[in-house]
C-alpha cells in the first residue's frame, strides 16, 4: 500500500463513526449459492494440491487493496469442492516485487469480514447464537470442466509497496513458503481461522511482516484505521508473542479478562446485587467470559476491555429493572464512555438467576450500542445497515425481523463488522433490529 500524508490521530467515539459501508453477508451469512448440481457428491481437493497435480488450473489476479481475483477452472470430469486452506498468500512475481503480496482470508459473501470466525470454545452452550452449517471447511464446488471465479478478501503484506492491479498476476502459495518468520505465519493463519474485521487483519499483518509500530499507523493511516481497530490489533499482536509454539494463538487469550463486570444494588436490592455478583463470574455476555470486580484497572498493560456496570434500580412482581453502562479501555488512553442501555429481567430480583441477568445485560447492551437503520426495501426482502458502536467486531448478530413480539429471529454469521463501522444484510421482513451479539475478542 502506498503510503499517505501523515494525519493527526482522532479518538473514535469523540469523533463519531466513520462513514466507510460495506456490503456484509445476508441472513445465509458465508453460504455461497448452490452450484449446479449441487445435490450430486463432490471429491473435497486442497487447492495447492490440485493445482500442482493439474486438477485445478488456478489464476489469482490483483483486485484493489483489500481484495485478489480467483479463476479456478476444473480440468477433471469430477466435481471437486475446492479447499482454501487459513495461511494462503497470492505473492508477488518475485516475492517482493513491484507490487503487494496479499494475505488470503476466506471466500465468503462479506466483504466486512477476514476469516472463518471459527468458534473460540468448545465449551457446551458457549455459542448464545445457532450458528450456520459450515461452509464445507471453506470450501466452494467447481463442476466438472467448468470455471469458477470469485473475490477473496485479503490485506496487504508489505507496507509502502504499489496496490495491486488487474494486470498483476500472483502466485498462490502456502505462508509457510512465502515467510520463513514463524510470527507471520503464525499470524495470518489465526487471523484467516479465527475471524476478525479486516481492517483489524490488516493492522495486524502490517506490524507484524513489517514492523509497523501502531502509533505511526494512528498517525499516518488516521483516516484508514480507527482506535478501536488499533486497539483490537495491538491486543491480537499480545496473544501473539505470549502464545505457545502451536500453528494457531490461543483463542482463549482473545477472550479471557475481556468483559469486566460490576452489579450494584441500593436499599432493598444491595442484598441481591451482591449476591447475583458472586454468581456472575464465568457467565458469559456478548459471547465473552464475565469477570465480576469491584474497581476498574489502570495498568498501561491492560487494554481492549469493556467495563459493564450494572444498577439495579427497582423489582416488582416477576420483573427487575435497571440499567446498564458500558465504558471502554482503547490502547494508550483512558476510560471512556460507550453508552447506557435499560435493563429489564424477567423476574424478581430475589428470584433472578445469574443466567436470566446476563441475558438481560446482552440485550440491553446490544439494543444500545448495535443499531439498525432501512436502507431499502425490494419484493420480499430488506436491506438493513448495522452500525456497530461496540469496540470489537461483531461475529454474529440476532436480528428481529418485526416489531412484534413473536417475530421470527435471523442469525447472520460471520459479519465481521469492525468498531465503529456499519454493514449492510439483507433480511426476509419489512424491518429488522438487532437483538443481540457475539463477539470473539477479535
Amino acid at each position: 500500500m502506498l503510503r499517505r500524508p501523515s494525519r493527526p490521530v482522532r479518538a473514535l467515539w469523540a469523533a463519531g463513526l466513520l462513514s466507510m459501508s460495506v456490503v456484509v453477508c445476508q441472513a445465509s451469512a458465508g453460504e455461497p449459492g448452490p452450484a449446479p448440481g449441487g445435490d450430486l457428491a463432490a471429491e473435497t481437493v486442497p487447492i495447492l494440491h490440485a493445482q500442482k497435480s493439474g486438477d485445478l488450473a488456478v489464476t489469482v489476479r490483483g483486485q484493489g487493496e483489500d481484495r485478489v481475483k480467483f479463476s479456478i477452472h476444473n480440468t477433471t470430469a469430477r466435481r471437486l469442492n475446492v479447499i482454501l486452506p487459513p495461511g494462503l498468500v497470492a505473492s508477488s512475481a518475485a516475492s517482493q516485487g513491484m507490487f503487494q503480496s496479499m494475505g488470503l482470508g476466506t471466500p465468503t459473501t462479506s466483504t466486512a469480514g477476514f476469516g472463518r470466525f471459527r468458534p473460540t470454545s468448545t465449551e457446551p452452550g458457549f455459542r448464545s447464537i445457532p450458528a450456520v452449517p459450515p461452509l464445507q471447511d471453506g470450501g466452494f464446488v467447481v463442476p466438472p470442466g467448468q470455471t469458477v471465479e470469485m473475490s477473496v478478501p485479503s490485506v496487504c503484506l508489505n507496507y509502502g509497496i504499489a496496490t495491486p492491479s488487474p494486470r498483476d498476476q500472483f502466485t498462490l502459495m502456502d505462508v509457510n513458503d512465502y515467510s520463513p518468520d514463524p510470527r507471520v505465519r503464525k499470524a495470518l493463519r489465526s487471523l484467516a481461522t479465527l475471524g476478525t474485521s479486516h481492517r483489524v487483519a490488516q493492522a495486524v499483518m502490517w506490524n507484524v511482516c513489517n514492523g509497523l509500530p501502531f502509533p505511526l499507523m494512528a498517525r499516518q493511516q488516521a483516516k484508514r484505521f480507527n482506535l478501536a481497530e488499533l486497539t483490537l490489533a495491538a491486543r491480537f499482536v499480545g496473544a501473539l508473542d505470549a502464545s505457545s509454539s502451536s500453528d494457531l494463538v490461543d483463542p482463549s487469550a482473545l477472550i479471557q479478562n475481556r468483559v469486566l463486570v460490576r452489579v450494584q444494588g441500593e436499599g432493598p436490592l444491595y442484598q441481591d446485587a451482591k449476591r447475583l455478583s458472586s454468581e456472575l463470574e464465568g457467565q458469559r455476555i456478548l459471547g465473552l467470559p464475565v469477570q465480576v470486580v469491584t474497581d476498574l484497572p489502570t495498568s498501561p498493560d491492560q487494554f481492549s476491555i469493556l467495563h459493564l456496570n450494572i444498577d439495579l434500580t427497582a423489582s416488582s412482581g416477576d420483573q427487575t429493572q435497571g440499567r446498564v453502562t458500558v465504558r471502554h479501555l482503547p490502547l494508550g488512553s483512558a476510560w471512556t464512555t460507550l453508552g447506557q442501555g435499560a435493563l429489564e429481567a424477567s423476574a424478581n430480583s430475589a428470584d433472578l438467576s445469574a443466567i436470566v441477568l446476563a441475558d438481560s445485560v446482552d440485550r440491553a447492551v446490544a439494543s444500545a450500542l448495535v443499531n439498525t437503520k432501512v436502507v431499502r426495501h425490494s419484493t420480499g426482502a430488506t436491506t438493513i445497515r448495522i452500525v456497530n458502536r461496540l469496540p470489537f467486531t461483531l461475529a454474529h448478530v440476532v436480528v428481529k425481523a418485526g416489531r412484534s413480539d413473536d417475530a421470527g429471529r435471523v442469525n447472520l454469521n460471520a459479519l465481521g463488522v469492525g468498531p465503529g463501522r456499519s454493514g449492510l444484510a439483507t433480511i426476509q421482513a419489512a424491518t429488522g433490529t438487532v437483538e443481540r451479539v457475539e463477539l470473539n475478542g477479535l
